[in-house]
């Protein structure tokens, strides 16, 4: 009797270590500038203006390389009165950036307009992910214009949002300059895409007051 106690205790020992044994998890791969990458919903508010002039669409990706000190930012104007809703002006460009401070910037980097970009009014629609073709399709190449980023900053948890999460936050002061030698300068203020709803009322709304959505 006691051999048979003793074989029964030793299977449960056994039983409770396979059972109880944990294997370890990789961490999730991340982009060497995953303090910053992602895509943003912004106002953009120009000429120290207090009222936002429009709303863009932004997204950063690493590079090809993923090289922790740069990156590719495309932000697309959400006006798109003077194009279509599916031809919203987009523009695209390379940055620098800081991966531990979560920061970037670059002076007169060259821009070229996408074939398509994000669409945060869209994603998901159509199969297009958020898709979009830009309004390269009527207005051509840009050839020498640049643009400048300074203050670039990226933080996390920055904004409490409608839903009752935290959503990074983003910021910078940013000039396109055109080829003729006009410029526009908007300083840029706004939250990560959360996927919730009511955490885009405030810029969907806005754009809908303004008619430029």
């Amino acid at each position: 009797m006691k051999k048979i106690i003793k074989l029964s205790a030793f299977a449960a020992a056994l039983a409770c270590l396979f059972s109880c044994e944990t294997y370890k998890v990789d961490e999730p791969d991340m982009t060497a500038i995953s303090g910053v990458d992602g895509k943003y919903m912004a106002f953009a508010y120009e000429n120290g203006s207090t009222d936002p002039t429009t709303m863009f669409g932004i997204v950063i990706t690493n590079t090809t390389d993923n090289a922790s000190d740069a990156a590719w930012i495309t932000i697309s104007d959400m006006d798109y009165s003077t194009t279509h809703w599916q031809r919203l002006f987009a523009v695209r460009f390379k940055v620098s950036v800081d991966a531990k401070a979560q920061t970037f910037q670059v002076s007169e980097s060259a821009v070229t307009e996408p074939r398509t970009a994000w669409n945060p009014y869209v994603e998901g629609a159509y199969g297009s992910y958020g898709s979009y073709y830009t309004a390269s399709y009527q207005w051509g190449s840009f050839g020498t214009s640049t643009a400048t980023i300074t203050g670039g900053k990226v933080v996390t948890d920055g904004v409490t949002t409608p839903s009752g999460y935290k959503a990074d936050s983003i910021e910078f002061n940013y000039t396109l300059t055109y080829k003729d030698g006009s410029s526009e300068t908007y300083t840029v203020k706004g939250q990560k895409k959360t996927g919730w709803a009511e955490d885009a009322d405030e810029y969907e709304t806005w754009l809908s007051e303004q008619g430029l959505w």
